[in-house]
């Protein structure tokens, strides 16, 4: 998989009119960024996450800013079964009929520590969010791809997949296997659909994940998440119809 380098600025050509985009971890952080950039850009965007009134909220200051109604499904993808991830899809088919592009934001990150320490649970909750999850979305809502004939996957990674430093654990080895599954569906995908996956890994910037995992940090001091939002609009949009299988990064 090729690092490539995080698009600083966005092309002004660039846009999603009359494209549907479904945001995993839609209530906040990068997700919360990402939703808004998208209607901003003209999608109709699916909000997804786990906290109702704040996806209500997210839903209502879209409406107010004059773009495209998104809509809200509530999941917790800790606990989602595969029948609520085909409901999922079952309702992006019911209300809109098609899928453009589907964007995992929504991650899981345990206490930093031994890795050994982690027991089950744990274990479960962060292969469930950070990598099941994508896959289970991508499997049922694939056909919706087909009716849109095209479809774009943009899955958020984290520099610790790459590093795997002592004590992130449990968390970069998800965020690891986040990667190589990627890497094999673009490859899966590749010559067959026209569909694509690509990754990006944002590295240090000002968001509550940050905030959580460096707690002394100056904050201040690092990239916002606004940096990284272009990034994600191009590999949305038509003009990356040719990029699939690569990540990047702050850092290729």
């Amino acid at each position: 998989m090729i690092m490539q380098k995080l698009i600083e600025t966005l092309n002004p050509e660039v846009n999603l009119d009359g494209k549907t985009i479904l945001v995993t971890g839609s209530s906040g952080g990068i997700g919360r960024a990402v939703t808004l950039a998208c209607a901003d850009a003209g999608a109709t965007v699916i909000l997804s996450g786990r906290n109702l009134s704040a996806l209500n909220e997210i839903y209502d200051l879209i409406l107010s800013k004059g773009n495209p109604e998104p809509a809200i499904v509530e999941l917790d993808l800790a606990k989602a079964s595969e029948v609520e991830f085909k409901n999922l899809c079952g309702v992006v088919k019911s209300t809109i009929g098609s899928l453009h592009g589907i964007v995992h934001c929504a991650t899981h990150i345990t206490e930093l520590g031994p890795t050994h320490r982690l027991g089950l649970d744990s274990w479960e909750q962060l292969f469930r969010v950070n990598v099941i999850a994508p896959a289970l979305m991508i499997k049922n809502c694939e056909s919706l791809f087909s009716e849109a004939d095209c479809g774009s996957v943009v899955l958020t990674s984290d520099n610790h997949a790459l590093t795997l430093d002592p004590y992130w654990g449990g968390y970069a080895i998800s965020k690891s296997a986040l990667n190589a599954y990627a890497k094999l569906q673009s490859q899966e995908w590749h010559g067959e659909k026209p569909y694509r996956i690509n990754l990006i890994t944002p590295g240090p910037i000002n968001s509550p994940l940050r905030s959580r995992t460096h707690p002394g940090e100056e904050r201040d001091k690092l990239p916002s998440i606004d940096s990284i939002l272009p990034t994600y609009l191009y590999l949305l949009s038509d003009s990356s119809h040719h990029i699939n299988g690569e990540n990047f990064s702050q850092s290729p």
